[in-house]
């Protein structure tokens, strides 16, 4: 058995989790980093759906069973006023602890990227389980499958060539 691999600080904007759950990963982003939930984005997940205060989403739901898990904040930010509360305080923590930023809205990405952060979404996430061999190469596509209409043609397009790439080996 291999020594389990150092987890990556890194800061959690509402979107990566939303999709991540809807791929199936998650869980497994639990053992890839060490993820720091920003105030507002823990508001952003668990908010209720208006006019129907008793549903819970279910992404929302494994967040409030996996929350003791992450990390809360322990600095103050100045967000950008360029973005939403969730969205602004996740770029402006990960750039304040100088951790990978996990987004999976263009916008944002572009955005952090410009900062000189590293960003991670989710299709890039499942090409580095893929790359693991934590999933199979079908698995890898099936996950890509379940977001492409969620999210942005050209990161889909980039996580299918990485993926090209690597199935060589199945």
């Amino acid at each position: 058995m291999t020594a389990p691999r150092a987890r990556v600080l890194a800061v959690l904007e509402t979107s990566f989790w939303v999709l991540a759950y809807r791929a199936e990963i998650a869980a497994n982003c639990l053992d890839l980093f060490d993820i720091v939930v920003p105030n507002a984005v823990a508001q952003e997940i668990q908010a209720r759906q208006p006019g129907a205060t008793s549903r819970e989403y279910p992404y929302a739901t494994l967040f409030r069973h996996l929350h003791h898990r992450l990390r809360t904040p322990e600095v103050q930010v100045s967000p950008p006023a360029a973005f939403g509360p969730g969205k602004a305080e996740a770029i402006a923590l990960a750039a304040e602890l100088n951790a990978v930023l996990l987004i999976n809205e263009r916008p944002g990405l572009q955005y952090a990227r410009n900062l000189g952060l590293d960003v991670a979404t989710v299709p890039s996430v499942i090409v580095l389980l893929r790359s693991q061999g934590v999933i199979s190469d079908r698995a890898s596509r099936r996950k890509l499958g379940l977001i492409a209409l969620n999210t942005a043609a050209a990161i889909i397009d980039e996580a299918s060539r990485a993926l090209d790439l690597l199935s060589g080996g199945d």
